[in-house]
């Protein structure tokens, strides 16, 4: 009895290792049917998604970029100041013909204002057809002059002239070829800031703002003169820094006059009455110094009317 017990045993074993073979291949088999089925999912996938962007891409140039109905036939360039359109559209870089929707908006507003003559732009589409750009300039408030070495002459000199808007901006003039007003007209009028060192000026790279105090001084004793009364009374030509705590003023008629950094609105009314008291005898300051707050020291000449009457006269009483 025991040895058929045994054999009966040996045999269910041999059964049950059979089954466990049998669902072992069975679930081998599922799994790699499962592998196969995703694996193949995922080729549809990307095959769908590549043709989608082959196609996109394929269509979005034959549709959009390629379009001849996009191609750019206007462009409408402004500015408040005085840049030539010309020489907007060549900053710019867009030729006609070229894909309104194919340009880079923020490439042709950064190129425009690279230029340190400009303040802002801005850059807009208009479909069909046209690009507009607006600009906003900066205007000039003075002038400095540099002489450098490098004339045409061995040892010589060139004078470059740079311009600061009302910020301290620096910034080279504009030729008179890129400007909408006759050459002749250029902003050589505008005040001259002298005194400073020329270290100091080779960190003042057109383009940058310069955060140098006397040249905010300067800058806002010009908007002070522009505020006053003398505004259009005399010229304000030159304004020396080279003194210390002094701004020294060259006017049109040849007058001198020395103001403080500060008080400057108390400065040029007095200025401003010391100079109608002048005016009643017929003279015109030559020096004053209105850094001090008491008595003012004035030096007198005779007016430039009333200078030429006089020269006037001697001819008149020689012949």
């Amino acid at each position: 009895m025991a040895l058929k017990s045994k054999r009966r045993n040996k045999k269910t074993t041999q059964k049950n290792v059979l089954s466990v073979k049998v669902q072992s291949q069975q679930s081998r088999r599922e799994r790699l049917r499962w592998l196969r089925s995703f694996a193949a999912l995922v080729v549809a996938i990307v095959a769908l998604i590549l043709g989608s962007w082959l196609g996109g891409g394929f269509a979005l140039n034959r549709l959009v970029y390629e379009n001849e109905s996009f191609a750019v036939t206007e462009m409408d360039y402004r500015t408040d100041g005085i840049i030539s359109e010309n020489q907007l559209q060549d900053w710019g870089g867009v030729r006609m013909g070229d894909n309104l929707l194919s340009l880079d908006l923020l490439r042709i507003k950064r190129n425009i204002e690279l230029t340190p003559r400009v303040k802002m732009a801005s850059v807009e589409r208009i479909l069909p057809d046209t690009l507009q750009v607006r600009v906003t300039e900066r205007v000039p408030m003075a002038q400095i002059w540099v002489w450098q070495r490098g004339g045409e002459s061995p040892g010589g000199y060139d004078c470059v002239r740079l311009q600061v808007d009302e910020s301290g901006h620096v910034m080279p003039p504009i030729a008179g070829r890129s400007v909408v007003i006759p050459e002749q007209q250029a902003e050589w009028s505008l005040p001259v800031i002298a005194g400073i060192e020329l270290k100091t000026l080779r960190s003042l790279a057109p383009g940058r703002s310069a955060e140098l105090p006397k040249l905010q001084s300067a800058l806002q004793l010009i908007r002070e003169y522009r505020r006053s009364t003398l505004a259009g009374e005399l010229d304000l030509r030159v304004v020396d820094l080279s003194q210390p705590r002094i701004l020294r003023v060259t006017t049109g008629d040849g007058g001198q006059i020395d103001l403080a950094t500060s008080r400057l609105t108390q400065q040029f009314s007095r200025w401003a009455r010391i100079r109608a008291h002048g005016e009643k005898y017929g003279l015109a300051i030559e020096t004053m110094d209105l850094s001090v707050t008491n008595n003012v020291p004035v030096r007198w000449m005779l007016s430039p009317t009333i200078a030429e009457e006089v020269r006037n006269g001697r001819k008149v009483a020689g012949n």
